[in-house]
């Protein structure tokens, strides 16, 4: 019976943190933008820019993951022409789809994806 209960709570429990445990990769964004994106441990780091060349706006955030949710602070810097910085409070939808559910100091984008 015992053993029952310790599965029980690992999949109650801990299966969900290990569903999103890795953030690490390249992500799209509903901005037009491309997100290189680093996670060590519960701390995650981004850089995201419009376009390679010549972008409009190019920003780098940091954060931590709490749950379900990633909570960023992040800022535009000088690659591109706009200088923004807020908070972002990002929804883990799946392991391959997060969304805004906060955004300040006018952050374009909502929706992250990756293959």
């Amino acid at each position: 019976m015992k053993w029952i209960k310790s599965i029980l709570f690992s999949v109650l429990f801990l299966l969900p943190s290990v569903a999103f445990a890795d953030l690490t990769g390249t992500w799209s964004c509903n901005d037009g933008g491309k997100y290189y994106v680093r996670q060590i441990g519960k701390e995650v780091f981004w850089y995201g820019e419009r376009s390679v060349t010549n972008p409009s706006w190019s920003n780098v955030a940091n954060g931590t993951v709490d749950g379900n949710n990633i909570i960023l602070r992040w800022a535009d810097v000088p690659k591109g022409s706009i200088m923004g910085e807020g908070i972002l409070i990002l929804n883990m939808i799946n392991p391959n789809k997060f969304q805004a559910i906060t955004k300040t100091g006018g952050f374009g984008g909502s929706i992250w994806t990756r293959p």
